[in-house]
């Protein structure tokens, strides 16, 4: 067999286990995100009144260590060498959006 082939038939094998693993998890996932669309606005009241109440409660210097805790773990991130590919990564699976002057240009031709 040639590289080519070889290569084909590995991606193709990782594909499949790819898509078997991803209906394992949407199996497994599904009653209970049928529990949630059920009672969404339900969920949604109580995680406002859970987090209404995390901050009426816990004090200021609890809230600063988060923030200081978050804004160091986003700063690391930033350094990491990492972080040039995980951006390139989000621009690459935007989508593109389509130019107004090139879509009013076309449709004049």
């Amino acid at each position: 067999m040639t590289t080519a082939r070889l290569a084909k038939t590995r991606m193709l094998k990782a594909t499949t286990e790819l898509a078997v693993a991803r209906s394992g998890i949407k199996h497994n996932l599904a009653p209970w995100r049928a529990a949630f669309d059920r009672r969404r606005s339900l969920w949604i009241v109580a995680g406002g009144f859970a987090s209404g109440m995390a901050l009426a409660l816990l004090p200021p210097r609890v809230w600063s260590r988060i923030g200081a805790v978050a804004g160091g773990g986003a700063a690391l991130l930033a350094r990491s060498v990492l972080t040039p590919m995980i951006a390139g990564a989000l621009v690459a699976r935007k989508p593109q959006s389509v130019s107004v002057v090139a879509v009013q240009s076309a449709a004049a031709d």
